[in-house]
């Protein structure tokens, strides 16, 4: 099962990956064989099981380390992994960031607050995860790489 959570406006997302709502008011929906639900927020996202994928999906402002459209993630190897190779093939840049500050300089810091303990929870229960933040302003092209990113690191299974 794969969870996404959208903290930006999700109407790419349920466009670009067909989702219907259930009865739960949760939206659904499958890409190849995956399944696929996108919560609204975090809050709503259960974690319990462990054969679960989370993806997080948002915007970073820009920064002197990030320009407009960079892809910024933080996850698990696994994941981090996959996401390298679409965005290799894609040509798209994309920068490791850390969500804590660190004192070695070679770690991008990123000021996620409300985030960090959902990924330090998923780092410690060893949940797959991925969240990818686009650098602002993010458009329907940015928008429609975010979907194009999720999808192929989804199909990879």
């Amino acid at each position: 099962m794969n969870r996404i959570i959208c903290e930006i406006s999700p109407d790419f997302l349920i466009q670009g990956f067909g989702l219907r709502q259930d009865e739960n008011q949760i939206y659904v929906g499958k890409v190849g064989r995956q399944e696929v639900q996108l919560f609204p927020t975090i809050d709503g996202l259960q974690s319990d099981n462990k054969n679960i994928k989370i993806f997080s999906v948002g915007f970073a402002d820009a920064s002197h380390n990030f320009r407009p459209g960079d892809v910024l993630m933080t996850g698990s190897d696994d994941l981090l992994d996959r996401a390298f190779q679409v965005m290799d093939n894609i040509e798209q840049r994309c920068v490791v960031v850390s969500l804590m500050s660190s004192q070695d300089s070679t770690h991008l810091y990123l000021s996620k607050e409300d985030m960090d303990p959902f990924v330090q929870e998923w780092k410690s229960r060893k949940i797959s995860f991925l969240c990818l933040w686009m650098v602002d302003p993010i458009e329907s092209e940015g928008q429609a790489k975010l979907v194009t990113i999720l999808r192929k690191v989804i199909l990879k299974d």
